[in-house]
């Protein structure tokens, strides 16, 4: 009996709405509008709803641009700034070079070794002055293998017209400086051999004779552990045994000039200076 009013009154809605529609002939067209209306406002909130984010995103973008450009500037504030370049002004030819650090050129400890011994071969083996013929005879001694060593007695042999004692005498010297060197490794990286450039002078009266020439040592060697004399122990305290050696003129340089008329017949007027030479193992000092 409840539902009774509820369906009579939905049945008279029904009628009013009825009666509306047919009272109105263009309400399909106002339905119509309306729905279409209604899509219009849906389509419009997707289209701004997008818009929103694309903005969103590319101003969030912009942001992450910002600060990883704020952080790189604060990066490079905080970086210590470089040294100051020290130029370096050559008072004799006016050539200004830049002042390198040590810290450059850091090299092992055992290239560092193996350079100043090919440096110190080099320097006596092919330099001589009378005053230090026996520095120059026992310390490249030091180095050679017995075989070299041999070779290096009869060289100084005092009956060798071409021994350094009776070719240069008491009046010349040569005077040897040590350019570049160039330590050679085998295919697993152990030393093996050296390379040096040298130039090579030779005085008279402590007068340059001729002009200076450039060489090329070859140098190969191993490293030995045989016991040795205190003397050669000071001068080759880690072992190094040079095996070959080989001293040839550059050939990109051109000939050195000939030594002056006056200089060359004081070299074959001086006499010969007599040289007691022993062999590399014996403690004996060389003496005139």
């Amino acid at each position: 009996m409840k539902n009774q009013p509820r369906a009579d009154k939905l049945a008279q809605e029904m009628v009013a709405v009825r009666n509306l529609i047919e009272g109105h002939a263009n309400i399909q067209q106002m339905l119509d509008l309306a729905a279409d209306e209604a899509d219009r406002r849906a389509h419009v909130q997707e289209n701004s709803r997008k818009l929103a984010w694309r903005v969103a995103g590319v101003f969030g973008g912009l942001a992450l641009v910002s600060l990883a450009v704020a952080g790189g500037a604060i990066a490079t504030s905080m970086r210590p700034a470089p040294p100051p370049d020290v130029l370096v002004v050559d008072r004799a030819g006016g050539v200004v070079q830049p002042l390198i650090s040590l810290a450059d050129f850091q090299i092992s400890p055992e290239e560092a070794t193996i350079r100043r011994n090919i440096e110190t071969y080099v320097t006596n083996c092919e330099g001589y002055s009378y005053e230090q013929a026996d520095t120059h005879y026992y310390t490249c001694a030091a180095f050679m293998s017995p075989q070299l060593q041999t070779q290096w007695a009869l060289k100084w042999d005092k009956s060798h017209l071409d021994s350094p004692p009776n070719r240069y005498k008491k009046e010349r010297r040569v005077r040897v400086k040590v350019g570049a060197i160039a330590v050679l490794r085998n295919g697993l990286g152990a030393a093996i051999g050296g390379r040096a450039g040298f130039i090579r002078t030779e005085m008279l009266n402590d007068v340059e004779d001729g002009l200076p020439t450039n060489w090329v040592a070859n140098i190969s060697f191993h490293w030995v552990n045989q016991p040795t004399n205190e003397r050669d122990r000071r001068i080759n305290d880690l072992g190094m045994e040079i095996t070959d050696y080989s001293a040839d003129r550059d050939l990109g340089v051109g000939k050195p000039a000939q030594a002056t008329g006056p200089a060359r017949q004081a070299d074959q007027q001086s006499p010969a200076s007599p040289m007691a030479l022993v062999a590399p193992s014996n403690p004996q000092k060389v003496m005139p």
